[in-house]
């Protein structure tokens, strides 16, 4: 239904798949937030974890300065499982196999996902701004439905810089 009540015709579905995440601000280097800040968001899974951020930081928070970012896929901060952190930053990769998770060409549907599954998004190294993400969810994207999509705001985001 969208606004006022109205139905709004979104397209038929595609066939593709979407993942819907929920996402708990969790404050800068995790120490909480004073009230709670959540956000619904729903994507394609032919999109990436660099797409992810940026439905979080801009979309759904209303950020609008980028930064370096990881995932977290242990749900550790600054863990040393190379193999489970995807970053933008150049980092030293996986001493066994080498290689590091990269955000911008890692899609959703590659990475397994599982409902109920968490993990941690970094963002800012120097603010050190934590988010907990939880897949919530799978659907049915529609053609014409531009995603990302917000489904759902709690709580005021709080400022990018205070």
């Amino acid at each position: 239904m969208g606004r006022g009540g109205a139905w709004v015709f979104m397209g038929n579905e595609d066939g593709g798949r979407t993942v819907i995440f929920r996402i708990y601000y969790l404050g800068q280097m995790g120490e909480g937030f004073p009230r709670e800040v959540t956000r619904k968001i729903e994507m394609r899974d032919t999109q990436t974890l660099d797409d992810l951020q940026e439905a979080i930081i801009f979309d759904a928070f209303g950020w609008d300065e980028g930064h370096m970012y990881s995932f977290f896929f242990d749900n550790i901060p600054y863990s040393q499982a190379r193999d489970m952190e995807y970053s933008c930053s150049t980092g030293p990769p996986d001493p066994f196999s080498g290689k590091r998770p990269n955000p911008t060409s890692t899609k959703l549907k590659d990475l397994n996902l599982k409902q109920g599954q968490k993990f941690l998004f970094l963002f800012d190294f120097g603010d050190d701004q934590q988010f907990g993400i939880e897949v919530a969810g799978f659907g049915r994207s529609r053609s014409k439905a531009p995603y990302p999509m917000v489904l759902e705001r709690k709580g005021r985001a709080p400022k990018q810089y205070s």
